[in-house]
């Protein structure tokens, strides 16, 4: 309906200039959808409030936290036996990262009766508009936001119809300046029919004004409970002279997210509202008003809105995705942690192997012994059955050497020193030869190397500890040599990951001097601010898996400095540090009794209930060794038990 015309004596006005004073016609759906704002007299345009903010300003839409369904209804005319209807569908759908897509339909109708001249009845005939709206609005920086709509309008009337192509665009700011008067505040402006559609009906062409929105809202909140005031300011400037200017205001009190009573002036007169939520997903709200003071036809009319919010918030899918990608970092370390140590396992074997093919039983007891040792750390890809084969080639090995010892101790029993060497002297080195072999084989070489200097000293000629003395120390300059190489080669490549794990390894060995360690841990400390969050938590993690508790916790530190929000990391190094500074003392007598329940349930393999128990009595002693490996116990007895 081009001109607002309706016969039968009802109808919508579009006003004409003539009406007006103005040029052009007035914009039919200026109107507005939904009930809630329509109750805050039409100032929204500075807040979203649902899906309906499509229509009042495209770039509220990506602060909606939640996919939003709108269904909007109002009768067109009060008084009048006509059928005239104004209602509204709308959507709001968030995408991370991305933005927010509206989509929205908006319809009315009004039937009217044709009459000839002389007032005869001709027939019965329909004006109807549709806007069909697809927005896109995206939080750009500095709390600014921008939307676009596009839109396609048409209408039918009397068997013609018209369909045209239009745009709006909008602009919303929140200052976000923390306390104080711009704390919840919010500045909108929208521009409707920036691109104006221009219909077209029985070769009479109308475009339709443009329209331009400005506004502020503040939200006041009340103390701990979540009530919430909502105050609304806003103008509008229709195209055309400024008498056409209309100004807007809301105010809404909202009862801890469950009932809400509004009130709104909207530049023709009073409106009144109220709303109900249910389960934070349902909301129905209701609103009473007249448009306009002039409007033919519009007297008050009575609104409704149905909204419905669907499925988690943004905030909670970006925690769900952040908790995935760490999951999949604790996954990936774990399994290549296993990897590397079934890599290392292999070839210790294998290296164990081929020395004691070659008769060299001295390096393939080193080897078998380290292969025996990485095998006993536990890992998921090292099987019961290769542990048991490495104990079975390293007792093979240290058979081997103890014969060859007794063969070198038959032939030097043919010699003339071996024949001054007193009894007791002879029984004093084989028990520092044992004793350093025991040593040997725990990997503790200094201790070993000390024991065979201490039977030199009896007989500093003695061959035989010579020999281990120097191949242990061979074995050592060798090991670090090659540990250091590797790691290096790690450092020209720029894996510095890889790297540090090396130079962790370094520090783990038994016979390290200070200086040494305080070389490696220099290098670590220059290699880790190389690292980003990701790495330094997967580099945390494994040192964790490791038992190396204090690196795990200077490495979550780290990483939490430049991640400081992250939930998971700070759950990580709270674990980390109470394993690095855990000490052994008696349970307090307060918690002894729900601890022992503990240890029962434990015993009983039910370690649900057991882990319930001890994470509920670990703040009262956060670091007692005792509970932490009792909770220990139980989170790995989760994972090995059968789901």
């Amino acid at each position: 309906m081009l001109a607002g015309l309706l016969c039968g004596g009802a109808s919508v006005s579009a006003q004409t200039s003539a009406a007006k004073g103005t040029g052009g016609t007035q914009e039919l759906f200026r109107f507005g959808v939904g009930a809630r704002a329509q109750g805050l007299g039409s100032a929204v345009v500075a807040m979203p409030l649902d899906a309906s903010t499509i229509y009042w300003n495209p770039a509220g839409l990506d602060h909606l936290e939640r996919r939003n369904v709108i269904m909007y209804y109002s009768p067109l005319l009060m008084g009048v036996d006509v059928d005239a209807k104004y209602h509204f569908i709308g959507a709001a759908i968030p995408i991370l990262d991305v933005g927010t897509v509206g989509l929205g339909w908006l319809h009315s109708d009004v039937g009217f009766i044709e009459r000839d001249n002389v007032g005869d009845q001709l027939g019965e005939g329909l004006d109807a508009h549709d806007g069909f709206f697809f927005s896109f609005a995206r939080q750009i920086s500095y709390g600014v936001s921008l939307g676009l709509t596009g839109k396609i309008r048409s209408e039918r009337f009397n068997g013609l119809s018209s369909r045209a192509f239009g745009g709006d665009i909008g602009l919303l700011y929140r200052p976000d300046r923390g306390d104080g008067f711009l704390q919840n505040v919010s500045f909108g402006v929208s521009w409707l029919n920036a691109i104006q559609p221009s219909l077209k009906l029985d070769g009479y062409a109308e475009k339709l004004p443009r329209i331009l929105r400005a506004g502020a809202a503040k939200s006041l909140l009340f103390g701990s409970r979540p009530d919430q005031a909502n105050i609304f300011l806003a103008i509008e400037k229709p195209e055309g002279s400024s008498e056409n200017m209309r100004y807007n205001a809301g105010f809404e009190y909202a009862y801890q997210n469950l009932a809400m009573l509004r009130a709104g002036y909207n530049g023709g007169g009073m409106t009144f509202g109220g709303g109900v939520m249910y389960q934070n997903m349902f909301q129905i709200d209701y609103a009473f008003g007249q448009f306009e003071s002039n409007d033919v036809g519009l007297g008050g009319i009575h609104r409704l809105s149905i909204t419905a919010h669907l499925g988690k918030t943004k905030t909670q899918l970006r925690n769900d995705r952040e908790a995935r990608a760490l999951r999949k970092i604790e996954e990936e370390t774990t399994n290549k942690l296993a990897k590397n140590r079934r890599d290392e396992f292999d070839e210790k074997m294998n290296l164990g192997k081929n020395y004691f093919q070659q008769g060299e039983y001295f390096s393939a007891f080193i080897n078998f012994t380290q292969a025996r040792d990485i095998a006993a750390i536990g890992s998921s890809s090292i099987l019961g059955a290769d542990k048991e084969d490495a104990d079975v080639w390293v007792e093979r090995t240290k058979n081997k050497m103890d014969e060859e010892t007794r063969a070198k101790e038959v032939k030097l029993a043919a010699t003339e020193r071996e024949k001054t060497i007193a009894a007791a002297d002879r029984a004093f080195i084989e028990t520092q030869r044992q004793k350093g072999l025991q040593y040997l084989q725990a990997n503790k070489y200094n201790e070993a190397i000390t024991e065979w200097r201490r039977g030199l000293e009896r007989d500093p000629n003695n061959a035989e500890l010579k020999d281990l003395i120097g191949k242990t120390e061979g074995q050592i300059s060798s090991r670090r040599g090659d540990l250091v190489r590797k790691a290096q080669g790690f450092v020209n490549a720029g894996q510095y990951f890889e790297a540090v794990n090396i130079y962790n390894q370094l520090m783990n060995q038994p016979d390290i001097t200070p200086a040494e360690s305080k070389s490696y841990q220099d290098k670590v400390g220059q290699l880790q601010k190389q690292l980003d969050v990701t790495q330094l938590y997967q580099q945390g993690y494994e040192a964790y898996l490791n038992k190396n508790y204090c690196a795990a916790k200077g490495l979550f530190s780290q990483a939490l400095q430049k991640d400081a929000g992250n939930a998971k990391l700070r759950q990580s190094l709270a674990d980390a540090d109470e394993r690095c500074n855990a000490r052994v003392a008696p349970i307090p007598d307060a918690i002894r009794p729900r601890y022992l329940e503990a240890i029962g349930l434990l015993n009983n393999e039910d370690y649900a209930a057991a882990l319930k128990i001890l994470e509920e009595i670990k703040p009262r002693d956060r670091y007692n060794q005792r509970i932490l490996s009792a909770i220990d116990q139980a989170r790995e007895g989760l994972k090995k038990k059968p789901q």
